[in-house]
C-alpha cells in the first residue's frame, strides 16, 4: 500500500445557456485530512489547477540535503 495516498472524484458537465458552460465539481482528501474538500468551477483551467495543487498536496515533504 502506498504511503501517501488520497481520492479525488470530478463531476463535469455543460450547461449550455450560460457563457462558460463547463461545470465541475471536485471532491477530494489526502492523508491527515479530517473532512474532504469541495471545490466548484467553471473553467478547464480552474479544473487542471485544482487537480495540481492536490497532487502536489501528495507530494512527500523534500528531505534536506545531506552534509
Amino acid at each position: 500500500m502506498a504511503e501517501i495516498e488520497g481520492t479525488m472524484v470530478i463531476r463535469a458537465w455543460v450547461e449550455p445557456a450560460h457563457d462558460h458552460p463547463l461545470r465541475a465539481r471536485l471532491i477530494s482528501s489526502r492523508p491527515g485530512q479530517d473532512t474532504e474538500v469541495v471545490e466548484t468551477v467553471a473553467d478547464p483551467d480552474a479544473v487542471l489547477l485544482a487537480v495540481r495543487r492536490w497532487l502536489d498536496l501528495l507530494q512527500p515533504p523534500e528531505s534536506a540535503p545531506s552534509a
